[in-house]
């Protein structure tokens, strides 16, 4: 299946320094089914950092991405997402600093609605051209020519203020019923940053969000944010083609200050573990843990959570993505008509928006 190849070329293209293990269940029939979307990994990078960034529009069909490299870094991977608007197709839309993309890399599952996202390995032109550039924050332009909600922009990068980090990139579609991410350090944690930043699309308002919570080996379940998501780089445009969000350049690292607060604008998508909230100061990752887990649900149903990427200060050697199981093949007709009634409501809600 798509499934299974998108997996395969993660577990190729990922640095020898990580061990995968996806565990996914198929009951007679194709993983195209919404509920067994899930993240996997698409690639990891030792002594390596991310930059990530976003955008999108409906009133416009040009604009800019951006990176903030130091200049003299050398550039590992670079990775461009475009998302399309309830299953409009997004292959051929997108030009990327003059450059047509004819063809996808991959395209992602969707998650809850019918929402894909192709995935472009844009490695071979921007390398060079983000080498050559001054550094620092430089805009690269984009466009579009289809129905799209929008690009986010992910840069694997290397330098001397990258040594003894993991960069690791994971993409696919959030599950329904949630995914839990294992990661696994290579000593126990002492200090340093742990940013992560998720990118989520066909997301609108307070009633569409993601929620997620972290667990270390010497702390249970604390609540990270319940309302991840939104339009925040579609720059809170109320309508399709401009439903984009991605934790990156410009955005807040501080963790929003009640987690069990909803709204589109409180949650910018960006997280650093290594600090805590408004309500508890105590830090996620605590001195001595060995390892943390991320466990992302959409209560609402309908949001596209396509990518989560994180970037630490110290070494990951461990990525274990375990999916929820998957439904026996008599509950498949009520979660099907489940999920179309809850797709139709969520486009008849974005359409009194728009």
């Amino acid at each position: 299946t798509a499934f299974n190849q998108k997996y395969k070329e993660g577990v190729i293209m990922k640095n020898k320094l990580i061990t995968v293990s996806t565990i996914a269940a198929v009951v007679g029939m194709s993983m195209s089914l919404p509920a067994t979307a899930s993240m996997s990994l698409r690639a990891s990078f030792a002594d390596a950092a991310l930059s990530i960034d976003a955008w999108g529009s409906q009133s416009s069909s040009s604009g800019f991405l951006q990176t903030d490299i130091a200049a003299g870094s050398t550039v590992l991977g670079v990775y461009l997402y475009s998302s399309d608007v309830w299953g409009g197709g997004v292959a051929g839309d997108v030009t990327l600093n003059g450059t047509f993309l004819s063809s996808a890399t991959g395209s992602l599952l969707p998650s809850g609605n019918p929402v894909h996202t192709n995935v472009y390995d844009v490695t071979s032109f921007m390398k060079s051209a983000i080498e050559s550039s001054a550094g620092g924050v430089q805009n690269w332009s984009i466009s579009e020519n289809g129905f799209t909600d929008g690009e986010v922009l992910v840069v694997a990068y290397q330098n001397a203020s990258t040594v003894g980090g993991t960069a690791i990139i994971l993409d696919g579609g959030l599950s329904t019923g949630g995914d839990n991410i294992h990661l696994g350090f290579a000593a126990p944690y002492v200090s340093g940053d742990a940013f992560m930043s998720l990118a989520s699309s066909f997301s609108y308002g307070d009633s569409q969000y993601t929620t997620v919570d972290v667990t270390t080996s010497s702390t249970g379940a604390r609540h990270l944010t319940s309302s991840a998501g939104g339009n925040d780089d579609g720059g809170f445009e109320g309508t399709d083609g401009a439903l984009i969000t991605a934790g990156g350049i410009g955005d807040n690292p501080l963790n929003p200050s009640d987690p069990l607060l909803h709204g589109a604008s409180y949650d910018d998508e960006l997280y650093n573990l290594a600090l805590g909230n408004g309500v508890n100061a105590t830090p996620f990752l605590q001195a001595g843990d060995t390892f943390v887990n991320l466990t992302t649900i959409n209560p609402s149903n309908d949001d596209n959570v396509f990518g989560l990427f994180f970037t630490s200060s110290f070494q990951i050697t461990d990525v274990i993505i375990t999916p929820p199981p998957v439904p026996e093949p008599e509950t498949y007709a009520m979660l099907l008509a489940g999920l179309g009634l809850l797709g139709f409501m969520a486009r008849r809600r974005k359409e009194s928006v728009a």
